[in-house]
């Protein structure tokens, strides 16, 4: 199916992508945020399958990616407090996901850590989601490794981030197979959480951490079993700053941090509806 694609202008002018899949109706919508540096289009027939079960879907396009652009990541650096404060707010405004009513944010690893925190802190302007889900997302961090190799190894590989963005002014991930292309604020935050457990953002004061410890909503967190990527343990680690009632599971799917949105994406489906059943 084709999707319907709206602009939406975000808060200091950047134009984003959003697109809709789907009608409205007594179900939640969907509003799906993907990964770092994965372009909205790589989920067409992860979001097409959720459509054709009758969900309305809403894709949105992350600032900076194709069809999101910014023109220069240099100058117009932005990490996650931009993408929280401006961006999400904007796209919860637009019609597509105004007409629903209700929506169910969920989003893939940065995807579902900006679900999370953006559900954790109420940056909706008063639109509150019905709950929260994440697909593939924990933390980032070395302590998430069992073994003494693996953590050296993950720290190694963060600081080694940290040292190209902070040389380059920005991260060229399309060419080292990260993450894709990113500014400097946006690695700097992805790096503080990886070298701290913890989120603390650029430019915002909020405890963010405070606030997920504090989550009202309903969650779940998925786990792709076999995602070497963010593994069991990843999850695990970000599940015990969340209060208890959140929720987890684990799905069978092509086990990679990726390839389960094209290649298998019904499993995953499949347990986020049994879980909404009689939620949203």
């Amino acid at each position: 199916m084709d999707p319907l694609v709206h602009p939406v202008s975000s808060a200091d002018g950047v134009t984003l992508t959003v697109e809709e899949r789907g009608t409205t109706g007594a179900a939640a919508s969907i509003v799906f945020l993907p990964a770092l540096g994965v372009p909205l289009a790589y989920y067409d027939k992860f979001l097409d399958a959720w459509a054709a079960r009758g969900r309305h879907v809403v894709g949105v396009e992350l600032r900076g990616m194709p069809r999101s652009p910014v023109a220069d990541l240099r100058k117009a650096s932005f990490g996650y407090a931009h993408l929280l404060r401006e961006d999400l707010p904007a796209v919860f405004a637009s019609d597509a996901v105004r007409r629903a009513g209700s929506f169910v944010l969920t989003g893939h690893s940065l995807g579902g850590q900006l679900a999370l925190l953006s559900g954790a802190t109420a940056t909706t302007e008063g639109t509150k989601p019905a709950a929260v889900v994440t697909i593939g997302t924990g933390t980032s961090s070395k302590a998430a490794h069992a073994t003494p190799l693996a953590r050296v190894r993950r720290a190694a590989g963060v600081r080694f981030v940290g040292a190209v963005t902070g040389s380059l002014g920005y991260w060229p991930g399309h060419r080292l197979g990260f993450a894709g292309r990113q500014p400097r604020l946006m690695m700097a935050d992805w790096g503080y959480e990886a070298r701290h457990g913890r989120y603390r953002l650029h430019g915002d004061r909020t405890d963010y951490e405070a606030a997920l410890a504090a989550l009202e909503l309903p969650a779940l967190l998925v786990t792709i079993a076999g995602d070497a990527m963010i593994t069991a343990p990843a999850v695990e680690h970000l599940a015990r700053r969340l209060p208890a009632h959140v929720d987890r599971a684990t799905v069978e799917a092509t086990p990679d941090h990726f390839r389960w949105a094209r290649r298998s994406p019904e499993p995953v489906i499949a347990t986020v509806e049994s879980w909404l059943a009689g939620k949203a």
